[in-house]
């Protein structure tokens, strides 16, 4: 399996955490209730909304293809995925009062980062070629 690269690396990333998305929402209402479900998967939405972001100026933006920008696009790219995750967190805790609670707000946080760790695993995954190691037998002879 070779790695994946440009804008098949981006829908990747982007299917992976739609999944997560709904299954912590399908595991957190069966589990626990519909407000905590609707909460992680507020976070969860958060989270894929910063990478699309990330991802769009990363791989789809047509300007950035230029190699010349490739360094300053994926700089813009961490700073606004940084700076809309921190936005949107910080507007949902503040204006819906839901959130405000020690639940909610675990599970606005919870989907947030359990999303945020699926993306880095399929990224990792899906950028790593195999290592084929020899294996030499060894005998002391």
């Amino acid at each position: 399996m070779t790695p994946v690269k440009g804008k098949t690396l981006f829908f990747g990333l982007m299917r992976t955490q739609l999944l997560t998305l709904l299954v912590l929402a399908v595991m957190t209402v069966m589990a626990v209730s519909t407000q905590a479900a609707i909460a992680v998967a507020w976070g969860a939405g958060i989270c894929w909304l910063a990478h699309a972001w990330a991802g769009f100026q990363m791989w789809l933006h047509p300007k950035n293809a230029d190699p010349r920008r490739q360094a300053t696009a994926a700089i813009r790219a961490e700073v606004g995925k940084i700076a809309i995750a921190l936005l949107l967190l910080w507007l949902s805790l503040k204006t819906t009062p839901e959130l405000r609670n020690k639940e909610g707000a675990a599970a606005l946080l919870l989907g947030f980062f359990i999303t945020q760790v699926a993306g880095w695993i399929w990224l990792a995954r899906a950028t790593s070629a195999p290592i084929e190691h020899d294996v030499e037998n060894k005998h002391d002879g």
